[in-house]
């Protein structure tokens, strides 16, 4: 079965299924929906096994910060705006087909061509039947992920299709003058190398076919702030406390830097303050001078509101003066020893990380953000599936440190 045969299955099945539930019957149109289901489920596994063949042999290449869709919409050198699909696909045109799509509304022959031509122009990997979201949609989604978790907004980013191994140098000899004649020593190098396979992420939001009729300027911005929490909750997690291939749930996840700090053997890179108390002058200091140098630039402390005011926000130096102070510069944030202070809701109660997001830790991501529907006809409900794939880990731990609120004595 090839994806054109497929599509032909689909179309004939979802226009019996319509035909089944104009007409009333709707334990027959249920049942035929779940054929739907079948066929899908099959495709997925046919798409699945051509993706990783094609994986295994040929080369990765990196693509742009757009993801998938300009490689697979633009020419032979990745990407054109000139191209027709790139077009359509960041048109207004295409947001609002894309919303009447999402909404149950009849398009216009306009919208309906523009809609075919995006995706009908995708070619998807994982999931066939989900629907390319519109650039400034998918951008507004994660914009407002990184204002909930600016952590996983500042880490760096790849867009690299299939498995991604780095290799990054973690420490390296000093180097040396030597007189002329001298023979010159060897180097004492150590390396890390990691693999960012695809971990999935997979968030749903489930609409009332009455919510759904209100008008698309206000359903667009509702699904994209829900998508943002939803998202944005696990890919925050991910990237400060996920577990890795570890995983309780069996699933992978990213490595998290907590988990990766934590987790060294040791803890040299982590500190703890006294149960119940508010930290002291002396432990943030401690825990900065963890962080080695060369990481300074760009270093700042990610917890959550319940830490930042009721920990950090109490803080003292030895004149009793608050280290936690406005900053001048960006209004309404607060720095501590002149390091930003940043509110992450993903970071748990009394823990305090100190962070160069971007030298420190890599995310690659496999596939941007698509969405998929799916109708529940007996409970009047809509739910919009969100689907990315992505991973990360840790470069090096000397770019973090972490500060957290020891155990209580026999707990």
């Amino acid at each position: 079965m090839n994806k054109k045969q497929y599509e032909a299955m689909r179309r004939k099945l979802m226009d019996e299924a319509q035909g089944l539930l104009d007409a009333g019957k709707v334990d027959e149109a249920n049942a035929k929906m779940e054929e739907v289901k079948a066929l899908d489920g099959k495709w997925d596994a046919i798409a699945q096994a051509a993706a990783d063949f094609a994986a295994l042999n040929g080369t990765q290449t990196a693509k742009n910060p757009m993801g998938d869709m300009d490689e697979a919409f633009g020419g032979e050198d990745g990407s054109s705006d000139d191209d027709p699909k790139i077009k359509a696909w960041k048109s207004e045109e295409y947001k609002c087909a894309w919303a009447k799509h999402l909404m149950g509304k009849p398009m216009s022959d306009s919208e309906k061509g523009s809609f075919l031509l995006v995706n009908e122009a995708y070619t998807h990997t994982t999931k066939n039947t989900s629907i390319v979201i519109p650039e400034t949609v998918s951008k507004g989604i994660w914009e407002m992920a990184g204002e909930y978790y600016p952590y996983f907004a500042d880490v760096t980013k790849t867009y690299v299709n299939g498995l991604l191994t780095m290799i990054q140098e973690d420490s390296s000899s000093e180097a040396s003058w030597y007189e002329e004649g001298t023979k010159t020593e060897d180097g004492k190098e150590a390396f890390k190398e990691y693999t960012l396979g695809g971990c999935e992420l997979s968030r749903a939001i489930t609409v009332s076919w009455k919510l759904r009729e209100m008008a698309i300027e206000d359903f667009i911005p509702y699904i994209q702030r829900k998508m943002a929490k939803k998202m944005g909750a696990a890919a925050g997690y991910g990237v400060t406390h996920g577990a890795g291939e570890k995983a309780a749930s069996g699933k992978p996840e990213p490595m998290g830097t907590v988990t990766a700090l934590e987790a060294e053997e040791g803890a040299p890179q982590v500190a703890e303050y006294a149960h119940g108390t508010v930290p002291k002058y002396d432990d943030i200091v401690k825990a900065r001078a963890k962080v080695k140098s060369g990481y300074g630039a760009g270093l700042a402390i990610y917890a959550n509101s319940y830490t930042i005011w009721n920990k950090i926000a109490m803080i003292q130096d030895q004149n009793k003066r608050p280290l936690f102070v406005p900053d001048v510069t960006n209004q309404g944030q607060f720095r501590i020893l002149g390091m930003p202070v940043k509110e992450d809701d993903s970071m748990k109660d009394g823990e305090i990380l100190f962070s160069n997001t971007a030298d420190g830790y890599h995310l690659n991501v496999n596939k941007e953000v698509s969405m998929m529907t799916e109708d529940h006809v007996k409970e009047r409900t809509t739910d919009y599936v969100g689907y990315a794939i992505m991973d990360g880990n840790v470069v090096t731990n000397k770019a973090h440190a972490l500060l957290k609120e020891a155990v209580a004595a026999g707990a």
